[in-house]
């Protein structure tokens, strides 16, 4: 990470020297009684275009510090950097990028830049990390916080070996796995105790990282189809609804940590502010429902501002000092420096004006400099070790954390007490040979490599039909399937299969929960929602507890 040499912290002018110390100190400022009149007294020094700056989290396509990006920074030094896909070519580029970054920033701004990510695991995963994060249903069917705060920790890590020091994760929008939503298994769950045991475990565990966890999308956006980043979308549930169900993750999440952050939807709550507001631009929801009623203390954030769900009701510019109004502290616009510099210069007006005073813009500022001081990149444990390995994130710990997951995955799954400790070591149950298909070639060879059994397997590519795979079985003389699902075609394949042909089949998940809805008629139907590398040896290793009373062929969390 960025260091400083001793030889330039003091040849730095008096003033700077003090917020070396105020931002760089390896004190915890937030403990210290004195914190709060040094964050004041930095504020108080700040022109009105710095304070702005603060306000803003701001994406490019830029994948280096080019000379119009440093321009950018320079001219209105925005106070936190969104990084995509498109600014990341790999580990090494995107940490020197992001010390780029924060070197740049704190030139023109004398504070540290908070730098983020979308890093929630499965789909929504923008690092190379080795093996790929889970997505968040798979870890809420461990039901185990511990594992969720472990997962949490270790994400943790790896963002802060490249530079980044918040994650715009967890998501804790509840939805029902077995229906279609956008949000899909990117819940934790829709049990709304377990997605608010899981989630807040999972920010603790950012947080002993030190990355700043975002909460996302308050206040909840249910399992709806429609998309706010391509439609204006309300959410028609009542008050009492919403108490009962989606607030409760965000009500648990409030009482985490002031150095954390809320996340808010881009949804009109009816319910919730009846002049139909989408909840970034509504005070009711803002001020009244989060810091008043779950008195959070946190940082509030938009969504992307240029998302359709904000961009069909405001131009971006006119949105962010609507949503500054109603009581966000950070305004979120992703492209476009057009975009971005008209919304500055919009704000600033609007505070010149005195249509945004001062003193709200000083006590937004209060809670980003104490955040980012707490998160702040300057220094690294030296006594962690490289989570860098070759062109990948990973770590032993990492690698363990997964197979544990992946087990009381399967575990819970199965609905087993545990897993008997000779099961890897059993010998065959009185199955004859055995077939297995899937579209993943890692599935297939982790499986056949950890099988006691006579293996005949196939990759499936292109068109295969029920009747072909039956005929496959019957020439390599296979009394039992096992198939695993990777997407809409292998799950499209085994629907295909008559209730004759299901009884010899184990169909093993990998996909979303919505893939296998008809559980019916097969021998067993495991649901694990991931497609871990170390899936087929998993499934082979417990292959005894799976063939157990497959009258109970699925169990649903």
């Amino acid at each position: 990470m960025l260091t400083l040499s001793m030889r330039n912290v003091l040849s730095l002018k008096p003033y700077f020297l003090f917020i070396f110390f105020l931002f760089y100190s390896p004190v915890l400022f937030s403990e210290n009684k004195k914190f709060d009149s040094l964050i004041q007294a930095r504020i108080q020094r700040m022109t009105v275009e710095e304070k702005v700056g603060q306000l803003f989290l701001v994406g490019f396509p830029q994948n280096q510090l080019s000379a119009d990006l440093e321009k950018f920074i320079a001219t209105f030094k925005p106070g936190a950097f969104l990084l995509f896909k498109r600014n990341i070519q790999s580990v090494t580029q995107i940490r020197e990028f992001n010390q780029a970054l924060y070197r740049a920033s704190f030139k023109h701004t004398r504070l540290p830049p908070l730098i983020a990510i979308d890093q929630e695991g499965g789909s929504v995963s923008r690092l190379p990390i080795e093996p790929s994060p889970p997505n968040a249903l798979a870890l809420g069917q461990t039901q185990s916080p511990l594992l969720a705060e472990e997962m949490g920790h270790q994400m943790g890590l790896f963002l802060r070996e490249v530079g980044f020091n918040m994650n715009l994760a967890p998501v804790l929008d509840i939805a029902d796995p077995l229906q279609s939503s956008f949000i899909g298994v990117r819940s934790f769950g829709a049990n709304p105790a377990l997605v608010a045991e899981i989630g807040t475990a999972y920010s603790r565990g950012l947080l002993r990282a030190r990355v700043i966890p975002t909460a996302k999308h308050f206040p909840g956006t249910g399992s709806l189809n429609s998309d706010p980043h391509v439609k204006v979308v309300r959410n028609l549930s009542s008050y009492s609804q919403l108490q009962e169900r989606d607030l409760k993750p965000f009500v648990a999440y409030a009482g985490l940590s002031e150095n954390s952050a809320m996340m808010l939807s881009h949804l009109i709550y009816p319910s919730l502010d009846r002049s139909g507001e989408p909840a970034s631009f509504s005070r009711q929801i803002t001020e009244g429902l989060l810091r008043e009623k779950l008195r959070y203390q946190g940082l509030v954030v938009t969504d992307d501002l240029q998302m359709q769900g904000s961009k069909q009701l405001l131009r971006p510019e006119v949105a962010a000092l609507r949503a500054l109004q109603a009581g966000s502290d950070i305004v979120m616009l992703t492209w476009s420096f057009k975009d971005q510099e008209a919304a500055f210069n919009y704000v600033k007006k609007a505070v010149t004006e005195g249509r945004l005073s001062e003193a709200e813009i000083n006590s937004k500022l209060k809670r980003i400099l104490r955040v980012k001081a707490y998160a702040n990149l300057y220094r690294r444990d030296p006594q962690q070790p490289s989570l860098l390995q070759g062109l990948k994130l990973t770590s032993k710990g990492y690698i363990n954390l997964e197979s544990d997951i992946l087990d009381k995955n399967l575990q819970n799954s199965l609905a087993l007490k545990s897993f008997p400790k000779s099961s890897a070591a059993r010998a065959p149950a009185s199955v004859g040979n055995l077939c297995v298909i899937s579209p993943s070639g890692k599935f297939i060879e982790s499986f056949k490599k950890t099988s006691s059994r006579k293996i005949s397997a196939k990759t499936l590519s292109g068109t295969f039909t029920a009747n072909g795979v039956q005929s496959w079985m019957q020439k390599q003389k296979c009394s039992l399937l096992v198939a695993a699902i990777t997407g809409p075609k292998t799950a499209s394949l085994l629907g295909s299969f008559k209730p004759e042909q299901r009884r010899y089949v184990i169909a093993v998940n990998l996909a979303a929960p919505s893939l296998v809805r008809d559980t019916k008629g097969y021998l067993r139907v495991i649901q694990l929602y991931f497609n871990h590398a170390d899936s087929g040896r998993k499934i082979a290793q417990h292959l005894e507890e799976i063939l157990k009373d497959p009258a109970s062929s699925y169990v649903a969390l």
